[in-house]
């Protein structure tokens, strides 16, 4: 069975720009059209968080703070969930590089709202979301799946 991961940033993702006046929080039309994106293509895909967030998360649920709990809640709505973290090296690029060889996977996509993150990057499928609008029903549609070279 093929494996696939999303690496999922939050901020300017799962929320709004305008959003950010309130910190950890979440807009419910861009996790449905997150989730959606997740259940496109039926192959259950491992989600992956890359974002600042991603200290709160724990594979102990006990142990995860209030913003993870909630959003594990509010992702489960739409039948998706946080499967684990990267480890925090300082740079996302690094945390992807580490992760991938670390784990199987077959294909992958890092879903961001920064660019800036992924300057001079060796990898593709980075696709970079709007964030005043958040993730939207174009990004469902948009968002392909980068095989990865040595699978």
């Amino acid at each position: 069975m093929k494996e696939y991961i999303v690496f999922l940033d939050i901020d300017g993702v799962l929320n709004t720009k305008e959003s950010w006046l309130r910190p950890f929080s979440l807009v419910d039309e861009c996790i449905k059209n997150f989730c959606a994106f997740v259940k496109r293509d039926k192959i259950s895909p491992k989600i992956i968080l890359t974002s600042s967030w991603k200290t709160g998360w724990s594979s102990i649920i006990e142990n995860q703070t209030p913003q993870i709990s909630e959003l594990q809640d509010r992702l489960s709505i739409y039948g998706c969930s946080i499967y684990s973290r990267t480890k925090d090296l300082g740079n996302r690029q690094k945390e992807i590089l580490e992760y991938l060889k670390n784990h199987l996977a077959d294909y992958y996509v890092i879903i961001d709202d920064d660019e800036t993150e992924y300057k001079g990057f060796e990898l593709s499928g980075i696709y970079i979301i709007d964030a005043e609008t958040g993730f939207s029903k174009k990004d469902v549609k948009r968002i392909k799946w980068t095989k990865i070279k040595n699978s």
